[in-house]
């Protein structure tokens, strides 16, 4: 299953809410705000990136956003190929706001 979410962990709860359904099988995507977590200390996508979840953001969205070189975490970074890759890869998703 492949989790995609929208919204910054500041603006959202729904890192902490998908957090009982997300399982090491499946893969999360950051898009737009979202790729803010993947650059702050202590950010809930730690929890996910530690637990073997593979964890993809939009490199567009972080060029946008001017975090370029600012990432936390060690995760993959995919353009909009990527992006539609992954939902074909995954037959199923979730869209998290």
């Amino acid at each position: 299953m492949l989790h995609i979410f929208t919204r910054s962990p500041f603006q959202s709860q729904a890192f902490s809410e998908a957090a009982a359904m997300i399982n090491k099988n499946d893969s999360i995507l950051l898009i737009q705000d979202a790729v803010i977590a993947a650059t702050v200390e202590n950010s809930p996508i730690f929890q996910f990136h530690e637990a073997g979840v593979k964890i993809y953001l939009l490199s567009e969205d972080i060029v946008a956003r001017g975090l370029r070189g600012k990432l936390k975490v060690d995760v993959d970074v995919v353009d909009y190929k990527g992006f539609v890759g992954l939902t074909v890869d995954n037959d199923t998703q979730v869209k998290w706001a």
